[in-house]
């Protein structure tokens, strides 16, 4: 599915203070954090904006010193927010928790009582906001926050329709911020209104119920035919156009196999992107990554191989770099793309 190069990419979603112990320290050993700044929407702009895309994000965030540095973390980057709504008191944060070897990744959200938590849905004028606007990209995130911020992406997924603009959504499902039952409740309704779904790993069962997979991170890749039978109900019963998902064999926090799956509604056709082994150096954002990259190749028209080979590129080079930012070029995931995952020194 290809869109116009020129295309504007519009993601709606709340961006966060990420608050870290140095040095692979617990919480509860730490005396500093380190403070970037993300969230899941956040993330995709700012990497199609490192790759030369136009991107836009929308949000609700506090007119304070904190929100400034928020939003300037993606203006140095060339994301456009000017359609960010400013308002509220405090601006959501969570506490990162880098793991090793068998101990996981640790998250503590506070993001409780945020400028975007509390927002109403009206708070959005998405006439103006979906001005000059090809692809709107919300995840399921964004409509867990609040029931307001869930008809929220309902009003401009119905907007984004009425233009002809493509709707794209991450499924991302977070157990932390509701369950199975309320995100089938919502996600269920807002997907006749999607065209490209993206639904990873364990989103798919948890998110819509699908038991066609079995959502394993232990064993994905060797379960990969019943995602393509997962991507194919999903196109069967909302009308999506195109599934992604990447597909993963975590043997622990630092060593994985991933692998990207990319389906068609028309012709019912799907393709697998070449399983690549990672060494992880920190593994957050790299979904998000994922989207940019396959946003990325349909803004530019590659072919659907090209397409998938490039989006997993992407997840696993994020994979390597510390913060909710995948700061690497088109060249460099075009090259790691081409390799196969082999590396030398860019001389």
């Amino acid at each position: 599915m290809a869109i116009s190069p020129d295309s504007l990419v519009l993601a709606f979603g709340e961006i966060m203070m990420r608050l870290s112990p140095k040095d692979h320290l617990r919480i509860e050993q730490a005396t500093e954090f380190d403070v970037r700044y993300g969230g899941a929407e956040a993330n995709t702009a700012l990497s199609l904006a490192y790759q030369g895309d136009k991107s836009a994000f929308v949000s609700v965030v506090p007119a304070n010193r904190i929100g400034d540095c928020a939003l300037r973390s993606l203006i140095a980057y060339g994301v456009d927010t000017s359609r960010v709504v400013r308002g509220g008191d405090r601006l959501g944060s969570y506490f990162f928790e880098l793991g090793a070897s068998q101990r996981g990744n640790g998250c503590v959200y506070d993001r409780k009582y945020s400028a975007m938590s509390l927002a109403p849905r009206g708070v959005f004028d998405w006439g103006a906001a979906l001005e000059g606007v090809g692809v709107f990209y919300f995840s399921g995130v964004t409509p867990a926050v609040s029931d307001e911020m869930a008809a929220a992406c309902k009003d401009a997924l119905e907007a984004a329709r009425a233009r002809g603009i493509l709707t794209v959504c991450d499924l991302n499902y977070r157990g932390k911020l509701w369950s199975p039952e309320k995100a089938q409740s919502v996600l269920k309704g807002l997907m006749p209104l999607v065209d490209v779904c993206v639904a990873n790993d364990e989103d798919a069962p948890s998110a819509l119920g699908m038991d066609c997979v079995s959502g394993s991170l232990a064993h994905g890749i060797e379960e990969r035919d019943s995602y393509v039978e997962m991507a194919r109900r999903i196109c069967a019963e909302y009308g999506c156009r195109v599934v992604a998902s990447v597909v993963r064999n975590v043997s622990n926090t630092n060593r994985s196999k991933w692998m990207g799956m990319l389906y068609q509604a028309e012709g019912d056709q799907h393709w697998f992107s070449p399983v690549h082994d990672v060494h992880v150096l920190e593994g957050v954002a790299a979904g998000d990554a994922f989207n940019a990259g396959l946003l990325h190749a349909m803004l530019n028209g590659f072919e659907p191989q090209e397409a998938i080979d490039y989006a997993i590129a992407a997840s696993i080079l994020k994979l390597t770099i510390r913060g909710d930012s995948n700061l690497v070029t088109e060249a460099e995931i075009s090259a790691t793309a081409s390799s196969g995952g082999a590396t030398r020194v860019a001389r």
